[in-house]
């Protein structure tokens, strides 16, 4: 018995003599039935990544030789399912055998392989290593054969070690099961995993593919595939915008469209009830049933990354702080020193002095073994692919990070044990994020301009850290900070987010509820919304006026709003009466020359401007200017404001030298002031521009347009309230020359802008346009070669 024994138990070929003692034994094995042990069905609705499985058949088809290949990317990426359809197809191979074994863990693929052993009929005596052993030298005698090993995400089981983990723990090293993978000839191995290490780590870089998100016309189809259902055309836009909402994930894709097929939703309903914080994460959440993943393991787009989470905590504590505290901040553009700070956040610390400088090797705020920490917690970060690089720009990444991964952070955050660990990490979000925008220095402002997206993001989650009334008081100077850089519809919506807030955590009639209003108020009207202006303003009125009384400061800036809003709207008699009643208790009650009279002086100049009434606007602006100067200095903003009011009326008036006069004045000491670089310096140059074009000085015109359209662009890119100007007189400077096709684009991207934030029932959007049919009318009565 023990010799029969021995001999089954060894791993040895076809007609072998075996000598034991004096006895000969001819060993001879039948031909071998090849093998399939797949735990999954085949999936015959898979959608075919065509790209990634061509690539995957170039560097893993069938051969006389030995190879492997591995597929990483993020947990529900369709890793597995990828995995899954190559196994079958070489089940398709006569004689091929196919394992299919779950690497996650020693215990899997271990319980994996004596599945093998008992299919493949080894002895029910071997244990251990000896199972292991057997297995892996039966598979490599079972020609040709297939061995996926799937999930393969904690790569330290396979010998690939972590040099951070490893010094912090020596004692732990996992006995590595590398030694028992086959590696036999006509053999073929597929790993797959969440680990990018196993690029180079397990398999050559050049054998490893990663597996990305898919392409819009991939999850549409996969979508469609899943629901059983084909979108129709009045599906089509919110279909499209569930895909980008779940960033074309695969799992995200077929749990939603599972989840709308048995629940009869439709696409829009979900839709809503994603943007439903209440039940967002109970759709999310859901796990349905799918007979190609593992019932034991959830398939909830929320819980899908727990395992990798895990790993971070264990093996990178800078990692997982990172990713918990980002979070709470935008998933898009993520500048490394905000990473950095991240890092390195210690409750309570304001010491971020140096964030957003760029640290060089011989000077550095941060220390060098700080550097070392952040950049080795960024590669585990990008390994397990919650980090992506997003864009390199003058050697400065940015990165982004998946909109569920953080979704399902902030939900595992929200659970009833780790409370105090969502308060943690939500607070050093906010305080990261308030650190960059000092109310005492407004000048550091500017720079910080990329993290405007990640405080609005931290700020919504200041509940969770009881700092929302200080969230409000952030977003409202951010507000305002974007309101002087004419940046209306940026204003707009955080204005609309203060004053949401604030009429949940101080009542509707509270001071800075009702300020926030007001600022509401002046943005609708520089966007053309008069008649929402004009309400908000009575709101504000009835607000006031019971608490203050109608000759208290606020009242009367709130009149004094009103009738400038009136003035916009056409209606000047009215405007002019309120105005002077505001004027004449204000001169009574704060004085004459006090900075709000004055406001309102200017109000009543342009009135007067407007109806044609230039000798008492001068007058008035005459007035103001002085006033100011005495006040605040000749190279104040209040003194070069009043320069601008006084070209403007002489403009109006066609009184041109006195109107280049003051407006090249503004220019050159905003110039001074701010520098050559500055919105008020775009300003300065169009109201120049518009002055020589009217006064029929066209060249001048044109190369100040230009200037301020080129330096618009540099500060704010392509979209600005302060390029419509610009663009509207070159726009009539190259007609009125001929240069009808120039014009024609020049208009027509003015009249985009203008349109996107202004809106089409503003009445300078119609302006536009009529020149815009004008210039085109031209062009077709004009011979194409004189264009």
């Amino acid at each position: 018995m023990s010799s029969a024994h021995a001999i089954e138990s060894n791993t040895i070929g076809n007609d072998a003599r075996i000598h034991q003692g004096n006895i000969i034994h001819n060993y001879a094995i039948a031909p071998r039935q090849p093998c399939v042990l797949i735990p999954f069905l085949r999936n015959e609705e898979l959608i075919r990544r065509q790209d990634i499985v061509s690539e995957l058949d170039r560097i893993l088809p069938l051969s006389d030789d030995y190879s492997t290949a591995a597929l990483y990317g993020l947990g529900g990426s369709g890793k597995t399912q990828i995995a899954l359809d190559y196994a079958y197809r070489r089940c398709q191979v006569p004689n091929c055998s196919v394992f299919w074994v779950h690497a996650d863990s020693e215990t899997t693929f271990t319980q994996d392989f004596k599945a093998i052993a008992k299919r493949l009929g080894l002895s029910a005596n071997l244990v251990g290593e000896d199972l292991l052993m057997a297995v892996r030298h039966r598979i490599e005698t079972s020609h040709p054969w297939v061995l996926v090993l799937d999930n393969a995400d904690n790569l330290r089981l396979f010998g690939v070690s972590h040099a951070t983990q490893d010094a912090l723990n020596p004692g732990e090293h996992a006995s590595s099961l590398d030694k028992f993978i086959p590696r036999g000839p006509r053999g073929q191995v597929l790993w797959t995993s969440r680990d990018e290490r196993i690029s180079g780590g397990i398999v050559a870089a050049r054998r490893a593919i990663k597996v990305p998100k898919m392409t819009p016309s991939e999850a549409k189809e996969l979508f469609e595939s899943a629901r059983n259902s084909q979108g129709d055309s009045d599906e089509a836009n919110y279909i499209e915008e569930l895909l980008d909402e779940l960033e074309w994930l695969p799992l995200a894709i077929s749990q939603a469209a599972a989840y709308m097929k048995r629940t009869l939703t439709t696409v829009e309903e979900y839709i809503l009830k994603l943007r439903d914080g209440k039940k967002r994460w109970k759709i999310l959440k859901q796990s349905q049933s799918d007979r190609h993943r593992r019932p034991e393991v959830s398939n909830s787009i929320l819980e899908t990354w727990n395992i990798s989470m895990k790993y971070l905590q264990t093996e990178n504590k800078t990692a997982h702080q990172i990713l918990h505290i980002h979070a709470f901040l935008d998933n898009q553009n993520i500048p490394i020193e905000l990473i950095r700070q991240a890092a390195l956040y210690v409750e309570g610390s304001n010491d971020m002095d140096h964030i957003g400088e760029t640290h060089s090797d011989d000077s550095s705020s941060v220390s060098d073994n700080d550097d070392d920490k952040v950049n080795e917690a960024v590669v585990r970060l990008c390994d397990f692919s919650f980090l992506s690089v997003q864009a390199t720009e003058n050697g400065s990444r940015t990165y982004k990070m998946h909109k569920l991964v953080q979704e399902a952070t902030r939900y595992g955050l929200n659970r009833k044990e780790r409370k105090k660990e969502e308060s943690y990490f939500s607070l050093a979000a906010f305080e990261i994020i308030s650190s960059l925008f000092p109310a005492n220095q407004p000048e550091r402002w500017n720079k910080h301009e990329k993290y405007i997206t990640h405080t609005q993001q931290a700020c919504e989650w200041a509940t969770l850290c009881g700092r929302e009334i200080l969230a409000s008081d952030l977003l409202a100077s951010l507000a305002y900070h974007l309101y002087n850089y004419t940046r209306w519809r940026e204003c707009e919506m955080m204005a609309q987010k203060v004053y949401k807030l604030r009429r949940t955590i101080l009542g509707d009639s509270h001071t800075k509820t009702v300020t926030v209003l007001e600022l509401l108020a002046r943005i609708f009207q520089l966007l053309g919304r008069y008649k929402e202006a004009e309400e908000m303003l009575l709101q504000i009125l009835e607000s006031w006026q019971p608490i203050h009384g109608n000759r208290h400061r606020r009242t009367l800036r709130a009149r004094q709003i009103l009738a400038m809003a009136y003035q916009n709207s056409g209606r000047d008699e009215e405007a002019e009466k309120l105005i002077l009643e505001t004027l004449s208790l204000q001169q009574e009650t704060l004085g004459k020359k006090h900075g709000d009279t004055l406001d309102s002086m200017v109000v009543l100049a342009l009135i007067h401007t407007a109806r044609g009434k230039y000798e008492e606007a001068e007058e008035l602006a005459m007035e103001i200017l002085i006033s100011r100067r005495q006040a605040f200095g000749h190279k104040s903003v209040e003194s070069i404001v009043s320069l601008t009011l006084l070209s403007e009326i002489y403009r109006r008036s066609r009184r041109y030298k006195e109107a280049e006069g003051m407006a090249m004045e503004a220019l050159t000491l905003h110039r001074e002031t701010f520098g050559h670089k500055h919105p008020r310096i775009i300003r300065s140059l169009a109201k120049l521009a518009r002055t020589y074009q009217e006064w029929g000085k066209g060249e001048k015109a044109e190369e100040l347009a230009i200037e301020a359209l080129a330096l618009t662009q540099e500060i704010f890119g392509e979209v600005n309230t302060n390029m419509i100007e610009s663009m509207d007189i070159l726009g009539r400077r190259y007609h009125e020359t001929g240069r009808y096709k120039k014009a024609e684009e020049m208009r027509a991207k003015a009249l985009k802008i203008q349109r996107e934030i202004f809106g089409d029932d503003h009445r300078r959007t119609a302006r536009i346009l009529a020149d815009l049919g004008a210039t085109r009318l031209a062009m077709e009565s004009t011979k194409p070669s004189e264009i």
